[in-house]
C-alpha cells in the first residue's frame, strides 16, 4: 500500500512539474487587432507570427503590439521561448517580453533591440504611466539574426524582485533589474513597433 500511494504521489509530483504551453490554445490569447496576428503550424510546432502593426495605439507610451495570455496570472515562473525578428531596417528593431500584466497600463517588459540606449534593450515598467526603464545591467544590444530562430528565456522572482532575461546563451543574463511593484499577471509577446514570430513557449512557476 505504501509503494501504490508512493508512485501516486511521485506521478502527481511530475504531472505539477509539466510545464504550461499557452502556444498550444490559441484561443486563450487576446489581441487588441487580431487581423495583425497570424496562428500557424511549421514542423509541428505552433508559431504565432505577427505579421503587420496592430490598428492600435496604448493609452500610454509602451508597446503597440502585443498578444496577452490572460487565462493563466503567474507569481514567479521561469518562461522559455523560441523568437525570429523579422524586420530589418535602420531602425532599433526588437521583440519584446511582457509579464505580471494586470491591465493594459500595468506591466513589465523586456525590449529585446538591437541597440541599447535610453529605451531600447530595456527592462521597462508600465504603471498607469509612459514605461520607465528599471534596468540594473545589461550589455550592448540583441544579435538578431535574419531567419534564425533564437532561444529567448525571462525569469521572474516574485519574492525578490529579481527580472532577468537571457538571449541565446541561457546562463548569462542579458538584461537584469530589481522590482516589486507588480507581484503576479499575465505573460505576453510582440513587439514595440516591429514584426516577429513566436514558438515553443513554455512557463513553469507558481500560478496566481
Amino acid at each position: 500500500m505504501k509503494s501504490l500511494t508512493l508512485f501516486f504521489l511521485t506521478t502527481l509530483a511530475t504531472i505539477a512539474a509539466e510545464p504550461a504551453r499557452p502556444l498550444d490554445t490559441p484561443e486563450a490569447w487576446t489581441m487588441a487587432d487580431p487581423t495583425a496576428w497570424v496562428w500557424s503550424k511549421e514542423e509541428g510546432q505552433t508559431v504565432l507570427t505577427l505579421k503587420k502593426q496592430q490598428d492600435y495605439r496604448p493609452k500610454v507610451r509602451s508597446p503597440f503590439d502585443l498578444a496577452w495570455f490572460k487565462t493563466t496570472e503567474w507569481k514567479s515562473f521561469t518562461l522559455t521561448v523560441e523568437g525570429q525578428l523579422t524586420k530589418f531596417d535602420e531602425g532599433n528593431n526588437d521583440l519584446c517580453l511582457a509579464f505580471a500584466g494586470q491591465d493594459d497600463t500595468r506591466f513589465y517588459y523586456a525590449h529585446l533591440g538591437e541597440k541599447a540606449d535610453g529605451n531600447h534593450h530595456q527592462i521597462h515598467l508600465v504603471d498607469h504611466a509612459d514605461r520607465r526603464p528599471i534596468t540594473a545591467t545589461r550589455t550592448g544590444g540583441t544579435p538578431w539574426q535574419p531567419g534564425q530562430w533564437h532561444r529567448l528565456k525571462l525569469v521572474h522572482d516574485t519574492v525578490t524582485g529579481k527580472i532577468a532575461v537571457y538571449f541565446d546563451d541561457m546562463e548569462k543574463p542579458v538584461l537584469t533589474a530589481q522590482d516589486k511593484t507588480l507581484g503576479h499577471g499575465w505573460i505576453g509577446l510582440g513587439s514595440f513597433d516591429d514584426l516577429g514570430r513566436f514558438r515553443n513557449l513554455q512557463i513553469q512557476g507558481e500560478k496566481k
